[in-house]
């Protein structure tokens, strides 16, 4: 299957949809089976996850992780953009990602960072126990939150999300590899 960029919008919520009816984010079909490496085809390609702790540090290290990795695979070209997308998805899963009893967070799960290296694409992809589906709206003027989706989606090729059942989901970026 060819994946032309048209294939997949930035997501934005319908309204009056409470989840959005995507199930596609490598462009085939989701297998059943919990193990994301096998469900989404990618034992024959480049594969590094991470899991990243709840910690103050938990942008820090997965910007390390990232770049370690990208240079490991010599992707100097998408090494900052990528480095970008997934410091800001993590801090996205550790913000809103968090299970929640009333404002208290119940505990602080790990979210996990997946970097897979595809034919003409490197996806980043990160795991959070949340329910609570990402939503693109515009930043307030002089807020100094809210800015992490808007970098996400100007950065990269695609993004959007999958839902995992009973609880959490996969928040994904595609981010287009120079031809060589």
């Amino acid at each position: 299957m060819t994946l032309r960029r048209n294939d997949f919008q930035p997501l934005v919520a319908p309204a009056g949809r409470t989840e959005r009816g995507l199930n596609l984010f490598l462009g085939e079909p989701l297998a059943p089976t919990p193990n994301l490496a096998v469900r989404t085809g990618l034992g024959s390609t480049r594969f590094a996850a991470h899991r990243i702790p709840v910690t103050t540090a938990c942008c820090y290290e997965a910007r390390q992780f990232t770049r370690r990795a990208l240079m490991d695979w010599d992707l100097h070209d998408v090494c900052d953009d990528t480095v970008q997308i997934a410091s800001e998805l993590v801090a996205n899963a550790v913000r809103h990602g968090q299970p929640r009893l009333g404002r208290r967070p119940v505990d602080k799960p790990a979210v996990w960072l997946a970097l897979a290296l595809r034919p003409q694409t490197l996806l980043c992809v990160v795991r959070d126990p949340g329910r609570a589906h990402p939503r693109l709206a515009a930043p307030p003027l002089l807020g100094e939150r809210h800015r992490g989706l808007p970098i996400v989606n100007a950065l990269s090729g695609a993004w959007g999300w999958t839902s995992h059942s009973p609880a959490g989901k996969s928040v994904w970026a595609r981010v287009a590899l120079p031809r060589t």
